[in-house]
């Protein structure tokens, strides 16, 4: 059964730009941490550097892990959150800045190595546009893949083996993020084409982009590309990061009958942003929702999905047996 990450920049106090001093207090991460290892059912963090490992911290994280059983899932480079990034970072137009962000994103390979971090998340973020023709987006792409193989190489050179995930987004932070569709991503994903660079699909992001999830994930899947996941939920119009299965339960069990049906066995990483209420109570139904959708899907299996799904002409026939399935599952 596949196991569970949170991230951990999610249980603390969250902004917004209508409440830029949040609603709740400050957590530091040592507690954020702990807290994840009290939670039954979650057995690895996700989590940025430098804003929440450093050289100065790592030690102690590290202690805490061992305490709590835990394990480093995902580790990447905060690229996004300094004055200098507000133009882009590994697609930026100045050589500097660029470079800033390349050396930011070994450095977590470096800190990744340690613990043995199996997966980093590129996330492009500040790359792209806000205003119609701003960007010379071919100039974008030339210097965002340069920035990926100048990565990879040190990753090589290192012998590393984490995989490297693009994750993409169509909007939020810049009014349009580049490589925002599935598509576009893994597009590049097999223009670089090596084997520690895939995709890490957020189903939020996804939902916002307007994609049908089965789609895509089947498509990263006929590539052999899909290395992570960030579930969680929304209403298709904003990024809110609820607890996934919360807005649609049977569209979360149809992306784990996916998952299950390609043998998917990586790590279902959460992605939550609970702005006003207990992170904790986030946690626990995320649990909860993603091991009934599984049991859903076995039950599914087991009374004659596939055979059904096989033609594509059983529509109703499907949709009774999700029904009745999400009914008897326990």
């Amino acid at each position: 059964m596949n196991k569970i990450s949170m991230g951990i920049w999610g249980n603390t106090n969250l902004r917004d730009r209508f409440n830029i001093n949040g609603f709740g207090e400050d957590v530091p991460v040592i507690d954020r941490i702990k807290q994840v290892g009290e939670t039954e059912g979650i057995d690895g963090i996700e989590l940025h550097l430098p804003t929440e490992i450093n050289d100065a911290n790592a030690d102690e994280i590290a202690r805490v892990l061992d305490e709590y059983n835990l394990q480093i899932v995902q580790l990447c480079g905060h690229t996004w959150t300094e004055k200098q990034y507000k133009f882009g970072a590994l697609a930026n137009s100045e050589d500097k800045i660029r470079s800033n962000a390349i050396d930011r994103v070994k450095a977590a390979l470096d800190m990744g190595a340690r613990f043995s971090v199996p997966i980093s998340v590129l996330w492009p973020a500040t790359d792209g546009n806000d205003f119609p023709m701003q960007t010379d987006y071919l100039s974008l792409y030339e210097r965002y893949l340069d920035s990926v193989r100048r990565i990879l190489e040190y990753l090589h050179q290192n012998d590393y083996s984490t995989k490297i995930c693009l994750e993409p987004k169509p909007f939020e932070p810049r009014s349009y993020i580049m490589m925002g569709t599935t598509g576009q991503a893994l597009c590049i994903v097999n223009e670089i084409d090596d084997p520690n660079f895939g995709i890490n699909l957020d189903i939020g992001h996804s939902l916002i982009a307007r994609e049908n999830i089965e789609d895509q994930l089947s498509l990263i899947a006929r590539y052999g590309k899909l290395y992570h996941t960030h579930f969680d939920d929304n209403d298709m119009q904003a990024d809110i990061d609820l607890p996934p299965g919360t807005i649609s339960f049977e569209r979360l069990v149809s992306i784990i009958y996916i998952l299950d049906e390609i043998a998917y066995d990586g790590w279902f990483g959460l992605d939550l942003f609970p702005y006003r209420d207990d992170p904790a109570e986030y946690m626990k139904l995320s649990v909860e929702n993603l091991r009934l959708a599984q049991q859903v899907v076995g039950l599914m299996n087991s009374k004659g999905a596939r055979q059904l799904r096989h033609s594509g002409a059983h529509g109703p026939e499907m949709s009774r047996l999700l029904r009745d399935c999400i009914r008897e599952a326990k």
